[in-house]
């Protein structure tokens, strides 16, 4: 997948401290937005499976993403 979302929702993690990426975060989907997603879903305490790395309402709102246009 691909879209300017993810990249925003990557600086999004960065700015909460929840990065893993090496070189920083693009448009495409990686393992590196799971996992950084996943740190995310820790911090606010969610853990097993609601810590998967796939976003859901909750977290995403809290991320707060800011709205991207194509």
């Amino acid at each position: 997948m691909t879209s300017p979302v993810i990249e925003a929702m990557g600086y999004r993690l960065i700015e909460e401290n929840c990065s893993v990426y090496s070189d920083g975060p693009d448009a495409t989907w990686s393992p590196a937005d799971q996992k950084s997603y996943a740190k995310w879903q820790r911090k606010l305490g969610f853990g097993g499976a609601d810590a998967d790395g796939i976003p859901g309402r909750t977290s995403w709102n809290k991320l707060r993403v800011p709205a991207v246009y194509e």
